[in-house]
């Protein structure tokens, strides 16, 4: 009879002991398998700037015909910009279409990816003369400030850049060292399971 109170008391701890491992390993996974955080676009998906490439807090000191001069180029830019994205939209559904088919046509995607390649050639050449266009509007000392302006935004995008990936690389770190712990936990709660379990055989 006591003999059959031992085994029955010993299988209670083991399945104790498994159901704690399992419920640990659980966790776990949860916390490891967190959710990454979205994808940033790449510079081709980008939609175009909707004016002429000023830096943040440039002072340049326009002049009433440079405003007016900014101004007209802005518009043309902002037309020109939404023709190709409209002309952008409907060739990326030319290419989903294409890569869709039960049995896809080769030379079809290669020319529907072509003309969004084309199209995002275009957006570029777009930012490039409007950027150009802006630039012989000023005069040599606004040029000067437009670029120490730009290159001040430029290092402060890299920093901002490098915090956020020292952000993730803190993250990630944390969440790896939760989950050895919560391994080494889940370790030590078996083994000392399986002491006690052997302590009653």
């Amino acid at each position: 009879m006591w003999l059959h109170q031992k085994t029955f008391v010993a299988s209670a701890a083991v399945a104790a002991g498994l159901m704690f491992a399992v419920a640990g390993y659980a966790q776990t996974t949860s916390q490891a398998s967190a959710p990454a955080a979205p994808a940033a676009k790449s510079p081709s998906q980008a939609q175009p700037p909707a004016g002429p490439p000023l830096a943040p807090g440039a002072q340049l000191s326009l002049t009433e015909a440079q405003r007016d001069q900014v101004r007209a180029l802005r518009e043309a830019q902002r037309k020109d910009a939404q023709a190709l994205r409209e002309k952008m939209r409907a060739a990326r559904q030319q290419l989903r279409q294409a890569m869709r088919a039960d049995v896809p046509d080769e030379a079809a995607v290669r020319s529907a990816a072509g003309a969004v390649a084309a199209l995002q050639a275009d957006q570029a050449a777009l930012q490039a003369r409007t950027k150009g266009q802006f630039m012989k509007l000023l005069t040599p000392e606004q040029q000067a400030r437009m670029k120490e302006a730009r290159a001040r935004a430029m290092q402060r995008a890299e920093r901002a850049q490098r915090a956020q990936r020292a952000m993730r690389a803190e993250r990630a770190q944390r969440q790896m060292m939760r989950r050895n712990q919560m391994m080494d936990r889940n370790r030590m709660m078996r083994q000392q399971y399986y002491r006690w379990w052997r302590g009653w055989i």
